[in-house]
């Protein structure tokens, strides 16, 4: 009988390590793209009027990551062993791809493909996880210019009679996780194909007249965190507008300047969803 028993086991063993081969040889490829949404490719009206046309806007981005979280699950222990790509704010054990580089994103375009993971572990990829950080030399078609930025906004600004060029650019660095989830997007079945998308919303730093006025009350109102275009104007020279990051923490009212930077860092998104910075 002993010996019937530990033959079933071997068997029932070799079944179990057969299904795990299997499941482990369930691929598809993850593409990652990039969306910068219509407020940058068409234009908008900020909450305070000015009518803002961009002609270029960079985002530097690093370590694009997807991965997996079972719904209605806390997220639970952070693994710090990994390195290489942002991964202490990714669940222990999650299925996850990424892309290892910078990558300078133009979005001034339609949404676009940065990279693709091939042979990624099926699943839902429902989270994502990227940092934006200052370009660096390395940075995937980064313009030498904007070297050592993270974000840079160009075009141009006009309100009634006036009308100025805009440089604008931030060094500010953002560990983004916990992306999403974004609709049904990241679900990649076997020999398919899944989108993940990084999105980025610019009404959040200058509102959008159409979604009301500048001085709301009202919390889920863009218009109630965001500062407009004006306290970047009252810093242009004449009709000119070059400003980084350090002369705004300088030139700027200090609570003013936070206000700034809170919205800049609320920039990054899965879709509509929001992301944990």
């Amino acid at each position: 009988m002993k010996a019937v028993y530990s033959a079933f086991l071997l068997v029932s063993l070799s079944l179990v390590t057969a299904c795990g081969s299997d499941l482990e040889q369930q691929v598809g490829t993850v593409i990652f793209t990039a969306n910068g949404e219509d407020f940058v490719r068409n234009g908008f009206v900020s909450e305070d009027g000015w009518q803002m046309d961009f002609s270029n806007v960079y985002m530097n981005v690093y370590g694009p990551t997807a991965y997996q979280v079972v719904e209605q699950q806390p997220v639970g222990i952070f693994d710090p062993r990994h390195g290489g790509h942002p991964h202490e704010n990714i669940p222990e054990g999650a299925a996850h791809v990424a892309l290892m580089d910078d990558y300078f994103l133009q979005l001034k375009q339609p949404v676009f493909e940065i990279g693709r993971v091939q042979d990624a572990p099926i699943g839902n990829y429902n989270r994502l996880a990227f940092r934006v950080r200052p370009a660096i030399a390395e940075s995937a078609d980064l313009v030498p210019d904007f070297q050592g930025y993270s974000i840079v906004l160009e075009g141009t600004a006009s309100k009634d009679e006036q009308s100025m060029n805009f440089l604008i650019k931030f060094t500010e660095e953002m560990d983004y996780y916990d992306c999403g989830p974004n609709g049904d997007t990241g679900v990649l079945a076997q020999d398919s194909e899944a989108t993940v998308e990084m999105t980025f919303h610019f009404d959040h730093i200058f509102g959008d007249a159409e979604q009301g006025p500048a001085d709301t009350d009202d919390t889920s109102s863009v218009n109630f965190s965001a500062v407009g275009f004006g306290p970047f104007a009252d810093l242009a020279t004449g009709n000119s507008l070059d400003l980084d990051q350090e002369t705004m923490g300088q030139e700027m009212n200090g609570e003013l300047y936070l206000k700034v930077i809170d919205t800049v860092r609320s920039l990054g998104h899965s879709g509509e969803a929001h992301c944990h910075l």
